[in-house]
């Protein structure tokens, strides 16, 4: 299959790409050209999809028969594609993402007949481009699957070995913390639920609905296989580091009126409740996608990569989780004391 992906060079898209090439498909990949795309026998088109007249006219003079488009943030966004490809391929994916159904869910482990109720600028506008592109499916029939990823990570990101007091980007302060010794604190009581899925397994749904004519207007969650609290999520990260880390635990209000700007807005929309997702209809419709690795696999892996790229550096100096930690000792000794 001739098939184009928008985006390309990020995380999960990079992954996809491998994916696509791995499974035989002839491949595009179009992007702003910031960062290179390190595979041979990919074609490459570099421009910005933000300039929509020529975006949609450059992609109206070519021709694929899929669309993967993993850079849509608005419903702006989605009419452009839609403008772009309506009745020129045969199968469009949209990535969207867990965060346009917003929080808290209405069932602990959500499906995807959760109602929009985004609570992020970022949400709102994954939730316009989703509700856009289903009308264009039910209207003029553009084969649509959209994919809702929750947390992605893997070679070429870092946010399994971030916390929530960096940006997430990556530092891998929460490998450093525990390689280091030194507390990893953990909001809460760490029993609200979480959801990982490595990049590759994440690919593997995207790449398997191509051509699959039963899953155009659907919408699927693309997560991990195992639903796991915060003190077990640092525990597995800890086991692939080989060092058992020291959780502290710190009310979680106590850090969003603390933490960096940078985190207080993913703090306030993932910290307070759960992120758990069910994959029973992805797996049902999507026989390819069959995510096998659990966190401590992908952290080890994620490990390998950073080593080899130089990026493992040393834990660095963070003052405000250094004096949270300090405070959540303190409250565990004054529980010691009142038992």
């Amino acid at each position: 299959m001739n098939t184009l992906v928008i985006g390309g060079t990020g995380l999960i898209s990079g992954a996809i790409v491998r994916e696509l090439r791995r499974k035989g498909h002839r491949v595009t990949v179009f992007h702003r050209g910031r960062h290179p795309l390190g595979l041979q026998g990919v074609a490459e088109i570099i421009g910005d999809r933000q300039d929509r007249r020529l975006f949609e006219a450059a992609m109206r003079a070519l021709s694929f028969d899929a669309v993967v488009d993993m850079i849509s943030f608005s419903r702006e966004d989605a009419a452009s594609a839609f403008r772009a490809f309506h009745e020129r391929v045969r199968h469009f994916i949209h990535c969207s993402t867990v965060c346009a159904v917003g929080v808290p869910t209405r069932q602990v482990i959500c499906d995807e007949t959760e109602p929009y109720h985004p609570v992020s600028g970022y949400g709102r506008g994954k939730a316009d481009g989703e509700r856009f592109l289903l009308a264009m499916w039910r209207q003029k029939r553009f084969p649509v699957t959209i994919f809702r990823p929750s947390h992605t990570y893997g070679p070429g990101g870092g946010w399994v070995l971030g916390t929530f007091l960096t940006d997430w980007d990556t530092d891998c302060e929460l490998v450093n913390r525990i390689r280091a010794g030194r507390p990893v604190v953990v909001h809460g009581d760490g029993t609200t639920l979480w959801q990982s899925c490595y990049c590759d397994d994440a690919a593997k749904g995207f790449v398997g609905a191509l051509g699959k004519a039963h899953v155009r207007g659907q919408v699927y969650q693309v997560c991990g296989r195992d639903i796991m609290d915060w003190n077990a999520y640092v525990e597995a990260v800890g086991r692939a580091v080989g060092r058992r880390p020291k959780i502290v635990h710190v009310p979680t209000d106590v850090i969003v009126r603390g933490a960096p700007e940078s985190a207080t807005g993913f703090l306030r929309e993932i910290a307070f409740t759960h992120g758990a997702y069910s994959i029973d209809k992805i797996r049902r419709d999507i026989p390819e996608f069959d995510p096998v690795i659990d966190v401590e696999e992908g952290t080890r892996r994620h490990i390998r990569w950073l080593r080899a790229e130089g990026r493992l550096a040393k834990a660095p100096k963070r003052p405000f989780e250094d004096r949270l930690a300090r405070f959540g000792l303190r409250m565990q000794r004054a529980a010691a004391r009142l038992r």
